[in-house]
């Protein structure tokens, strides 16, 4: 690991269809202090925030079905009460997916995608941004693909 982290005290929504991806990517989060729920679908999300969960970023899992998860955003965004800052993760051999997302996902300035498996460090990147935010709106300096690697 060779970001600097200091952990906080961050609850992330989890969302992926796929059930080993949620453990994995949760572990990691959990390994750099920060809280996760996993959920395996945005409706899932949507209830428990809800139900009174409160969330500070959410991670969602690309896969074929990513238009769908994708467009049910906006109601975990009226559910929280305002956006949340997202961080996608894709296999490396689902990345032909991103080129099929909305053009307004893609230009959205908090718009940020992670190849799974999860680089650590990258991942301490994203949670590092969280504390860049501008106040509670979810927007973050900079877009695109977070550097991997040295």
């Amino acid at each position: 690991m060779n970001a600097s982290w200091i952990p906080r005290e961050y609850r992330i929504a989890l969302v992926d269809s796929d059930a080993l991806q949620r453990i994995c990517t949760s572990n990691s989060l959990s390994v750099l202090g920060a809280d996760s729920a996993p959920f395996g679908r945005m409706s899932e999300l949507v209830a428990a925030i809800r139900a009174g969960h409160q969330f500070d970023a959410v991670i969602i899992g690309i896969h074929a079905d990513a238009a769908k998860t994708i467009s049910k955003l906006s109601d975990v965004e009226d559910a929280a009460g305002r956006p949340l800052p997202v961080l996608y993760v894709v296999h490396h051999t689902e990345l032909q997916i991103v080129h099929r997302l909305p053009a307004q996902v893609l230009a959205q300035e908090s718009f940020r995608l992670l190849p799974s498996p999860v680089d650590e460090d990258a991942l301490i990147e994203w949670l590092n941004a969280l504390d860049r935010r501008d106040g509670r709106d979810g927007r973050h300096a900079g877009i695109g693909f977070l550097r991997v690697g040295p």
